[in-house]
């Protein structure tokens, strides 16, 4: 060893133990800072700020009004009157950009019918009757052919519907805003653009995806070449890129937004069905051919889909940024040559650095990325070795800290498991949903107490067999984390699936690998004090840890609010093991630096951070609040279900209210709040036997993804709905069979929203149908095909007309007898009106902080 290199193996004096609180606290603070970077919004501009003729920038004031004119004062339900007058609205605000317009600005009202198979976790057949969409389009110099079709065209699509129980501020009008306030702006311009630019005002999103499905049969479609769908499943921040099948926009959107937000990591949660949502982009892709990006909010998720979807909630600057991105993207969208046509669908790796940059690759270049940090990490470990000295023994000792690095991970994640198991046990889940920070508390701290605590255990028995000092057990316990990732990254790069995932594994460990580099060289040359070695790592792994805090902060405001409305049994375990895991990552950038911290009385100071910890875990703060606002989500139906028999003979009734449940807590909270006013109703909470023996567990459905949740529902029995005017029901108008083969004709009356369920008896095969979609089966039950259609008049009519369908049935034995199950589930969204008093007295009853979403259904069950 040259003379340069003899300190390496000289004492450091250790930093006194109590500092590594100190060092925790700065991370926590650095994860807070990282937050405020990450909700930075630019400073909202008034019309006053800027040219009325202006086009390269938007107005947050104009935003504001078309958002207020756009949402209105009541939730904007397909199929009511009020969804009807606010698409009158809508359409008056186009007419209104296009009378002022220096561009030409075509606009037009479809309204389509139509239907189409979903396949998704719970499929059906969707059918939708009268659909409105808004379609105003720019025109480009791709502009009309002299035959009368559409040139190039860039397709942008929002939702202006609502749920039935929110005025959806953000999902999805303040899309829509954007969208009205870009398309004015650049309606302004005194120069064509390349492409045109359809801008569609999608009126039956949530119905669900109907609209879309419906824009593909009108003639602008036909010229779409590229696409950007926006949605929402939060409530602020900036919204981000989380779907890419046309890589071409990435490259546009990286050139034109100043703050972007995109992170293919989504992709995977949304693809594997770990957020159990769609959007329109689907429907798009699947039945259209039409690729492009998806973008949707996703902070303050617990606001989603609730009364709290309001404006008072959107905090100022979000529709700032969200016009200046779109109007960014697409005038950078429409001038580009390569956008004249169609690509085949694509997909990309992509992500931003703290919404400063963003990086995008082919699956191909991403995966030589992951093999080059894969290969930084290798170069990193040699040079670790070359070092201390290549022997044998560096390499033993280096294997025994691969060993305690995988020990510590194993212990941390041990504690946590087991710290969760206590809570769930012993006090309330979901306590997070109203306090997001509580994350780092029950899951981050006990993790990283115990992994320090094991770290340091398994350093104090090869520190005295080493030898080696103990900035050199830190050098080697970090190449040791690296070795690692080395291992979790090069056996993901073998599951095709986790593509789109991996940088979250490669760009820490590549960016380690590198830093490791300097600072190895640095304690090579220089002797360092152990806390100017802690200071080092700690300054050149900033932006790693920020990277990593950034996707971790991210992460949990999408999954807090995802998991709240799972219906989960212990919704605490997911959240558990994935914040685990994030602290591993985050923390893998200085995992090794504790090692510089003395061990005399660390126990200590670790044991006053895991006090205060386990204080806060068995602490049974509630979960909900109003005030915050965090609620609890509930889905009532009020319903009557009536049976008859092959004869039409009526055989069974029951009446009351269903609640499906959405949490853990649904039927606990609903049995205590009757409790606590002295209301006294019979109940049941057991559907098992029945979902045995009946379809659906003979309780009302309104989506099949809901089927799950059935059998773990409460019933309360009360009076029925009022009833609807013509009455819910389903007649068999004619029946006629030639040979083997029936066709039997139905008439259905009652309500804009429906769902027919359809199962063939033994022998009986159902072959064909009305419908266009193919006659395929949605699942099984009872070993026989079940076949799900969900219907809706989309735009209100009054009176409601009749819903008459065919389907062919090849009755092999059963030519005499039943031939078919029918149930026919009848539901009106949004019609507190018409609720009964008794039932309007419930509703007032319950807590401030549930959220119900509240559907008068008629469940009708027939045989044939």
């Amino acid at each position: 060893m040259s003379r340069k290199g003899k300190h390496l193996y000289e004492a450091v004096d250790a930093i006194p133990s109590p500092y590594i609180v100190l060092l925790l606290g700065a991370y926590f603070l650095l994860g807070y800072l990282t937050q405020l970077v990450e909700d930075e919004l630019p400073t909202p501009l008034r019309d006053s700020d800027i040219n009325r003729d202006t086009t390269d920038r938007v107005s947050e004031e104009s935003s504001w009004r078309y958002l207020y004119e756009i949402m209105g004062e009541e939730p904007r339900v397909c199929g009511t009157e009020y969804h009807l007058n606010k698409t009158r609205d809508m359409k008056a605000i186009v007419d209104r950009i296009a009378v002022t317009a220096n561009q030409n600005v075509r606009t037009d009202w479809q309204i389509v019918t139509g239907d189409y198979f979903l396949k998704s976790a719970a499929p059906f057949v969707s059918y939708y009757d009268r659909a409105s969409n808004i379609a105003a389009l720019l025109e480009g110099e791709s502009g009309f052919h002299g035959n009368g079709t559409i040139g190039s065209s860039i397709l942008v699509n929002c939702h202006y519907d609502s749920v039935p129980y929110a005025l959806g501020a953000s999902d999805n009008v303040i899309f829509c805003a954007a969208m009205a306030e870009t398309l004015a702006r650049m309606s302004k311009r005194t120069k064509k653009l390349k492409h045109n630019i359809i801008f569609l005002f999608n009126g039956a999103e949530e119905n669900p995806l109907q609209g879309s499905h419906g824009f593909l049969q009108h003639p602008w479609s036909k010229g779409v070449t590229t696409l950007v769908n926006l949605d929402s499943a939060g409530s602020n921040g900036k919204a981000t890129i989380f779907q890419v099948t046309d890589p071409r926009i990435l490259s546009a959107y990286k050139a034109a937004v100043t703050r972007p937000s995109a992170q293919s990591l989504g992709e995977f949660l949304f693809s594997s069905g770990v957020i159990p949502s769609d959007t329109d982009f689907r429907i798009f892709r699947d039945f259209g051919d039409v690729h492009g990006v998806d973008i949707a909010f996703t902070k303050w998720g617990n606001l989603y889909h609730t009364r709290f979807d309001r404006p008072e909630y959107i905090r100022p600057g979000v529709l700032q940024w969200a016009g200046d991105m779109l109007l960014g993207l697409l005038t950078q969208l429409a001038d580009r040559d390569d956008i004249g046509h169609k690509v085949p669908p694509a997909g990309a790796v992509y992500y931003d650095y703290l919404n400063w940059f963003v990086v995008w690759q082919s699956p191909a270049l991403s995966l030589l990325v992951d093999a080059a940090a894969v290969l930084a990490a290798l170069v990193s470990t040699a040079h670790y070795v070359w070092l201390v000295g290549p022997r044998l023994s560096t390499v033993r000792e280096l294997a025994f800290a691969v060993a305690g690095r995988v020990a510590a991970l194993v212990v941390g994640a041990g504690v946590a498991a087991l710290v969760t198991l206590l809570m769930v046990a012993t006090t309330v889940q979901l306590r997070y949903l109203s306090r997001p920070w509580l994350v780092v508390a029950l899951y981050w701290v006990p993790y990283l107490v115990s992994a320090v605590t094991a770290s340091h255990l398994y350093d104090s028995w090869r520190s005295r067999k080493s030898g080696l000092n103990r900035s050199i057990r830190t050098l080697q316990a970090m190449t040791a984390t690296r070795v690692v990732l080395t291992v979790l990254l090069s056996v993901s790069m073998c599951v095709p699936s986790l593509a789109t995932a991996r940088y979250a594994l490669s760009v820490p460990l590549l960016m380690t690998s590198v830093t490791s580099l300097v600072t190895s060289s640095v304690v090579r040359t220089v002797r360092l004090k152990a806390y100017q070695h802690l200071v080092l790592e700690c300054v050149v792994s900033l932006p790693c840890v920020m990277f990593t805090m950034s996707l971790a902060l991210r992460l949990n405001a999408l999954l807090l609010p995802t998991v709240a409305r799972s219906a989960s049994a212990n919704p605490d375990l997911v959240v558990a093991a994935v914040n685990v895991a994030l602290a591993a990552v985050v923390s893998a950038a200085v995992s090794g630096v504790e090692l510089l911290f003395s061990r005399r009385r660390l126990w200590l100071s670790l044991a006053g951070l895991g006090a205060a910890a386990a204080a806060l875990a068995l602490t049974p703060l509630e979960p909900y609040a109003a005030s915050v606002p965090s609620v609890q989500r509930h889905y009532w139906f009020h319903t009557q279900i009536t049976t008859y028999n092959i004869n039409g003979e009526q055989t069974d009734q029951t009446t009351g209210v269903f609640v499906s449940r959405q949490d853990a807590y649904t039927t606990e909270r609903v049995l205590q709040a009757l409790k606590t006013k002295g209301i006294h109703l019979n109940t049941r909470t057991d559907f098992e036997e029945d979902c045995e023996r009946h379809v659906y567990c003979n309780l009302p459905l309104y989506r099949t993804s809901f089927a799950r949740n059935l059998a773990r529902g409460l019933f309360l029995y009360t009076g029925g709905p009022t009833a609807t005017d013509p009455p819910a029901g389903l007649a068999l108008s004619s029946r006629s069979c030639v040979g083997d083969t029936c066709v039997y004709s139905f008439t259905m009356t009652g309500t804009a929203h429906n769902l027919i369920t359809l199962v063939p008896s033994e022998g009986v095969t159902l072959t064909a149908w009305t419908l266009s979609s193919p006659a395929s089966p949605s699942t099984q039950w009872g070993g026989r095909p079940l076949y799900v259609i969900f219907h809706s008049v989309a735009t209100y009519t009054e009176p409601f007309e009749p819903f008459v369908f065919n389907v062919t049935l090849n009755m092999g034995a059963a030519l005499s007898g039943a031939a078919l199950r029918l149930s026919l589930h009848a539901h009106r969204l949004h019609h507190p009106h018409q609720y009964s008093a008794e039932y309007a007295a419930l509703l007032h009853s319950m807590p401030d902080y549930f959220n119900v979403a509240s559907i008068l259904t008629f469940r009708n069950n027939y045989v044939f």
